[in-house]
C-alpha cells in the first residue's frame, strides 16, 4: 500500500507513522522534527501536488495536519481557516485528481459538549475557532470527495515526546 500523509509531525501522525512504517509511505510536515519526515507546508496547493505527483499515485492520501492551539487558533482565526480549512480543501482536490481515497482527522471539538456522548446523528455546534475551522474542513472532505474517512478525534493523551497533555 502506498501512501501519502500530510501533517504528520505531531503526537498522532507519530503514532500513525509508527503504525503504517512498513508501507510505501512518504510522511510529510512544517516541521521536520525526525528523520523520516519530508517538508511540506499543506496551505500550498502547488508545492503538495508537486510532492504527492513526485512520490508517484498513492493509495490514499491521509490529512492528519491541523492548527490545533485553541487559545491561537482564538487570537489568529486567519491562519486557523486557513489551515484547518484551505488544506484540507487542497487535499480534497488532490485525491480527486487522483481517484483515491482521503482519510481526514476531524475532531470532536465541532461539538458544543452540551452532551455527555455524542453519535454520528448530532449536529455539530462548535463554540471556537478551532471548531469551527475542523467542521468546515470535515464538511468540504464530505461534500467534495469521491471516496474519504473521516475520523473524529477526542482528547489525545500518550506518549512520545510530542505529548503536550498533562500525561506527559
Amino acid at each position: 500500500m502506498k501512501i501519502f500523509m500530510a501533517g504528520v509531525g505531531g503526537m498522532l501522525g507519530h503514532a500513525i507513522h509508527e503504525e503504517f512504517q512498513k508501507e510505501d509511505i512518504l510522511c510529510t510536515d512544517k516541521d521536520v522534527n525526525e528523520v523520516w519526515l519530508s517538508y511540506l507546508d499543506f496551505t500550498d496547493a502547488d508545492e503538495y501536488i508537486r510532492q504527492v505527483m513526485k512520490f508517484g499515485r498513492p493509495d490514499y492520501i491521509f490529512h492528519i495536519g491541523a492548527l490545533t492551539d485553541l487559545e491561537y487558533c482564538e487570537k489568529h482565526p486567519d491562519y486557523a481557516y486557513l489551515n484547518n480549512v484551505i488544506g484540507v480543501e487542497n487535499a480534497v482536490k488532490i485525491a480527486k485528481m487522483l481517484q483515491v481515497p482521503i482519510m481526514y482527522i476531524s475532531t470532536a471539538g465541532i461539538f458544543d459538549g452540551e452532551k455527555d456522548m455524542y453519535d454520528d446523528w448530532d449536529i455539530p455546534n462548535p463554540i471556537n475557532v478551532y471548531g469551527r475551522t475542523k467542521y468546515l474542513g470535515e464538511r468540504y472532505v464530505v461534500e467534495n470527495a469521491d471516496r474519504y474517512f473521516v475520523l473524529r478525534a477526542g482528547w489525545m493523551m500518550g506518549g512520545y515526546d510530542k505529548d503536550k497533555k498533562f500525561v506527559k
